[in-house]
C-alpha cells in the first residue's frame, strides 16, 4: 500500500512540476543584439546590429529549463554599407552559406549561462554572465559575450594567422551586447 501511495504521489508531482513549466517568445519589439568588433592597431571599434529570427525557453517559475536562440545573419548590419557588405561575404560570416547561427542553452549556474554557439555550422561551447529579470508575464535577459571568431572559422586579418598587417590587423575576439525580451506565451 505504502508503494502505491508512493507512486501516485511521484507521478501527481511530476504531474504538477510539467504544468508548472511555461514557455517565453522573445519579444522583437522590445529586444536588441548588438556587434562589436575591434581593430588591433588604434581604438577603431565598428559596432551594429544583427536580428534573431527565433527565441524561445522554458522556465518554471525557479529556473530555466531550456532555451533557443536564432539568429538572421542575412540581417547583420553596419551603417557604413562596405563593411556591411564585407562583413556578409565568405570573408567573414557568408550569409549566403549560412544564413543562420544558433545558441542552445545548456545551463545557468550562479548567473552564468553555459551552451553550444553555432556560427558557419562551428559548434563551441561558451559561457559567459547573464542578467535576468523575472516577472509573471516578462523575462528580461542582458548579456555581453565576447566570442573568438578564429574559432568559427572567421580568420581575415588576424594576426594568429597573418603576419605583417599592420593597420589592417583585426582583433579575433569580438563581442555581442544581449538585450533581450521574452513574453510569457498564453496557453
Amino acid at each position: 500500500m505504502k508503494k502505491i501511495i508512493a507512486l501516485i504521489i511521484t507521478i501527481l508531482s511530476l504531474s504538477t512540476s510539467s504544468m508548472a513549466q511555461s514557455i517565453f517568445k522573445f519579444n522583437p519589439d522590445k529586444s536588441k543584439f548588438s556587434w562589436t568588433g575591434y581593430a588591433s592597431v588604434g581604438k577603431y571599434a565598428p559596432t551594429g546590429t544583427i536580428k534573431l529570427s527565433s527565441g524561445s525557453l522554458n522556465f518554471d517559475g525557479l529556473k530555466i529549463s531550456k532555451a533557443v536562440f536564432e539568429f538572421d545573419m542575412k540581417t547583420l548590419s553596419h551603417e557604413n554599407k562596405d563593411l556591411q557588405n564585407h562583413l556578409r561575404n565568405e570573408d567573414f560570416f557568408d550569409v549566403e552559406k549560412y544564413p543562420k547561427a544558433t545558441f542552445i542553452l545548456e545551463k545557468i549556474t550562479n548567473n552564468q549561462a553555459i551552451g553550444l554557439l553555432k556560427i558557419k555550422d562551428v559548434h563551441k561551447k561558451i559561457s559567459f554572465p547573464i542578467i535576468l529579470k523575472k516577472s509573471e508575464k516578462e523575462i528580461l535577459i542582458q548579456a555581453k559575450i565576447s566570442v573568438n571568431r578564429t574559432e568559427f572559422g572567421i580568420k581575415y586579418n588576424s594576426t594568429s594567422f597573418f603576419s605583417n598587417l599592420g593597420d589592417y590587423a583585426i582583433k579575433d575576439n569580438f563581442d555581442f551586447q544581449l538585450d533581450l525580451s521574452m513574453d510569457k506565451m498564453i496557453k
